[in-house]
């Protein structure tokens, strides 16, 4: 008995057009994935930030009351070193607004300067911020000192954890941006840390104002 051969036919001209229009409806819906993703990571971020601002508003309104019953106490702060420390911290806003334009301009290069420069400055901030603690231990202000020390270093200190955070998410982006992880296209997880970091400056503009300058 003779075996029949089925044959396929061939494609014709109006077959690929329709297999183009697949690929390009297929990576339409890859592309409209990841910018829902990316959304979603944002709106997140700005729901914990949300929470964050909430605790530090209690925290610091307990640093008010506290300061309120010994105003002593204040007199020790080192208002002209921490405010150079300020500047320092702001100043590293700037190196992160840097490195986001770098990358968006397509610049790895400024990218990996911008953020080296941010992690240096805040490791620089986070310093002065422990010599600090060191001269107020000495002065006799510590954590079980008082209503003043207990507040003052629990405000400062939640926000110096807040600091550490930063850079070790820093020092991560920066080690994705040096493998090549970003691109020009592609760059939401610097945006992405550089909204944390601007949140955690922002706060200390207010712990800074309220604490050393009022």
């Amino acid at each position: 008995m003779q075996q029949e051969t089925v044959l396929t036919p061939p494609a014709t001209v109006t077959d690929v057009p329709e297999a183009a229009h697949h690929v390009e409806h297929a990576e339409a819906a890859h592309h409209e994935a990841g910018t829902h993703s990316v959304a979603n990571s944002k709106l997140a971020m700005w729901l914990f930030l949300a929470s964050e601002v909430m605790f530090f508003t209690v925290l610091i309104g307990a640093y008010v009351i506290a300061r309120t019953l010994h105003p002593e106490e204040h007199a020790l702060l080192n208002i002209p070193l921490t405010s150079v420390n300020s500047f320092i911290l702001l100043l590293s806003s700037f190196t992160v607004v840097r490195s986001l334009a770098g990358i968006q301009a397509g610049d790895v290069t400024k990218l990996q300067r911008s953020i080296m420069m941010t992690i240096i400055l805040g490791f620089v901030f986070f310093a002065i911020m422990m010599y600090e603690y060191s001269h107020l231990s000495h002065e006799g202000v510590t954590l079980s000192s008082g209503p003043f020390g207990m507040a003052f270093y629990t405000l400062t200190g939640f926000h110096g954890a807040h600091v550490m955070i930063g850079l070790i998410w820093a020092m991560y982006v920066f080690w994705q941006a040096f493998n090549g992880r970003y691109t020009k296209e592609s760059h939401w997880g610097v945006e992405f840390w550089g909204l944390y970091w601007h949140f955690v400056d922002v706060v200390w503009i207010f712990i800074f104002t309220v604490v050393y300058l009022l």
